[in-house]
C-alpha cells in the first residue's frame, strides 16, 4: 500500500510536485505553529532593510488556514499545473520554470502597487 501511494507521487510531474508539496508543507507549519503567517508575507521594507528574501517566495506558498477553502486551491493548483506541464509544457520543463518565475516577478510587481501581502 505505502509503496504504492510513493510510485503515485513520484509519478506527478516534477514541478507540479514540488510546488504543490512545498504548499502543503508551508500550510501545514503555520498550522502546526512552527511558523506564522506574519513571517511569510509580502512586505518590501523587510525584504529590503532586513534582508528578509525569503518572503519573496513564501508569499506564493501559503494559502490560508486548512480547511475547506485550502482543499479546493490545492485541487485546482495541483490539477491546473499538472495539465500544464503534462500538455503544453512536456518535455520544456524549464519553460514551464521560466513561466512561474515570470508570472510571480509580474505579481510581486503588481503587489508592489497593489498593496498586496500573499
Amino acid at each position: 500500500m505505502a509503496n504504492s501511494v510513493t510510485q503515485e507521487y513520484m509519478q506527478i510531474p516534477a514541478v507540479t510536485r514540488a510546488y504543490t508539496t512545498a504548499c502543503v508543507l508551508t500550510t501545514a507549519a503555520v498550522q502546526l505553529e512552527f511558523i506564522t503567517p506574519f513571517q511569510l508575507y509580502f512586505n518590501p521594507d523587510l525584504i529590503l532593510k532586513k534582508y528578509q528574501v525569503w518572503r519573496l517566495i513564501t508569499n506564493f506558498l501559503f494559502f490560508g488556514p486548512l480547511g475547506f477553502s485550502f482543499l479546493f486551491n490545492m485541487i485546482f493548483l495541483y490539477r491546473y499545473c499538472r495539465m500544464l506541464e503534462e500538455g503544453s509544457f512536456r518535455g520544456r520543463t524549464a519553460d514551464f520554470v521560466y513561466m512561474f518565475l515570470f508570472g510571480g516577478v509580474l505579481m510581486t510587481l503588481f503587489g508592489l502597487f497593489a498593496n498586496c501581502s500573499f
